[in-house]
């Protein structure tokens, strides 16, 4: 019975304990476990853990008991909304009570008879953990992928809500990586809006939809493998389909196979609280991205964030076979912006272009500041004739825009020059696709700025 507990520590000890609430020593303390491997150290450090939670009032204590030989001890959150049970073996217990005074009457061990069972605990009881498991990805795991964040949870997702096995399917413009496994496919867009119909009516009713055997398989759904541990066998299973949103953004869809014919409210209301705890997850890691990769003063990405998103567009480009096109521009006469105008206006000026710039893109579109009054956009399945159409209707509208005032109240204007170059036609590498577009603006600037150019060999 142990071991099957042992299976679990790791994960309760990375993702079910809200490690930001403990100290420093602790944390340090549940790596060394982690990274060690050691069933017994894992054990230790979990209830040395729970116990810090404990005497922080984050967790009440309610019972601890022995069931043959083995220690039962249950810890609930303050507020009753979920618990955390462990199993160890009693002398693990004691070691664990030298140090935290556990045994002096505020642990005290109750005797039972009783064979010790493992109840599966109610989807109500262990839904509100979900909060604690997003925050600890978001800020212990940032290092980590939301594709893998999203793996973690979904590899035991089968045994919170007693699903056969579950899968998890996303657009691939969401994401930055791509990858395949037994738990998620990352999949290009025309396999979720054109060949699978069942995917298409979610994302437009937003409702879960529920498919016999033979209607999974008349939309190509393939029957995924049983995950070990789940009941039920696949072959007789139903697929429930949940669409996923994030910021009001479809992302994809959660694939659910169940066994037997309750698909009633009770079902669904399980489905549906997984399919949220996926949009949380995702919500949080787009969040996380946010603060590391948006220009403060003007909202749009940066130069950190173009260094990585370039080399993603370009492997989608050569995957797709389509183009990418790239601008840079440039605000004309930026540096007397601020002489006369002062930085407070210069700051004004960069926040009015950047706006436009996004107000006038395809949500696909990436703008980015590159740096000082110089911005970068990738248009993505974007040709020559395309990118210079988008290039001068956003030149027109920033030289046209009339609400750009000195401290008088009369009207400046701002204009830009924009440098174009198209991948892979004009370069074969990212460094090659930015330095021909910046030579085409230097072209521009020299023609009397104000003017679209593009790269010429």
């Amino acid at each position: 019975m142990a071991r099957i507990f042992e299976k679990d520590y790791k994960y309760l000890l990375a993702n079910l304990i809200p490690q930001h609430r403990l100290s420093v020593q602790r944390r340090r303390h549940i790596r060394t476990a982690t990274a060690g491997g050691e069933p017994a150290q894992m054990r230790v450090a979990a209830v040395l853990a729970l116990e810090e939670l404990y005497e922080s009032q984050y967790f009440d204590r309610a019972r601890t008991r022995e069931v043959d030989g083995d220690v039962v001890v249950t810890y609930v959150r303050n507020d009753g909304s979920y618990q955390i049970r462990l199993v160890l073996p009693l002398e693990d217990w004691k070691n664990v009570a030298k140090d935290t005074g556990v045994a002096e009457g505020r642990g005290r061990i109750e005797k039972t008879d009783q064979t010790l069972t493992v109840d599966q605990e109610p989807v109500e009881t262990t839904i509100n953990i979900l909060p604690d498991i997003i925050r600890s990805f978001s800020i212990d795991g940032q290092r980590e992928s939301t594709l893998h964040r999203l793996d973690s949870v979904l590899r035991f997702m089968p045994v919170w809500f007693r699903f056969t096995t579950c899968r998890l399917v996303l657009v691939e413009e969401r994401v930055a990586e791509r990858e395949e496994r037994g738990e998620f496919v990352v999949t290009q867009r025309e396999t979720i809006f054109h060949e699978k119909v069942i995917y298409q009516n979610c994302r437009h009713s937003r409702q879960t939809a529920v498919l016999d055997h033979s209607g999974a398989r008349a939309e190509g759904i393939p029957r995924p493998a049983a995950q070990p541990g789940t009941s039920g066998a696949v072959e007789n299973a139903r697929l429930a389909v949940a669409p996923i949103f994030s910021q009001d953004d479809f992302w994809g869809v959660l694939e659910v196979w169940f066994v037997g014919d309750d698909d009633g409210p009770l079902f669904r209301n399980r489905v549906k609280i997984a399919s949220g705890m996926v949009e949380q997850i995702i919500e949080n890691a787009v969040r996380l991205e946010n603060l590391t990769s948006i220009d403060k003063l003007t909202g749009v990405y940066n130069r950190q964030f173009y260094d990585r998103l370039v080399r993603i567009e370009m492997e989608r480009a050569t995957r797709s076979g389509t183009k990418l096109s790239l601008l840079v521009v440039d605000i004309d006469d930026f540096k007397a912006i601020n002489d006369t105008l002062g930085h407070r206006k210069g700051d004004e000026a960069l926040v009015v272009v950047a706006d436009l710039i996004r107000d006038n893109l395809r949500k696909i579109d990436s703008p980015f500041r590159y740096g000082g009054e110089e911005f970068v956009i990738l248009l993505p399945g974007t040709a020559e004739m395309e990118a210079i159409h988008t290039a001068e209707r956003l030149r027109t509208v920033i030289g046209d825009y009339g609400e750009f005032l000195d401290d008088q109240g009369k009207r400046r204007r701002i204009t830009v020059s924009i440098g174009a170059a198209v991948f892979p036609g004009d370069a074969r590498t990212e460094e090659e696709l930015f330095s021909r577009a910046d030579a085409a603006l230097f072209l521009a600037k020299r023609k009397g700025k104000n003017r679209v150019e593009f790269y010429r060999v």
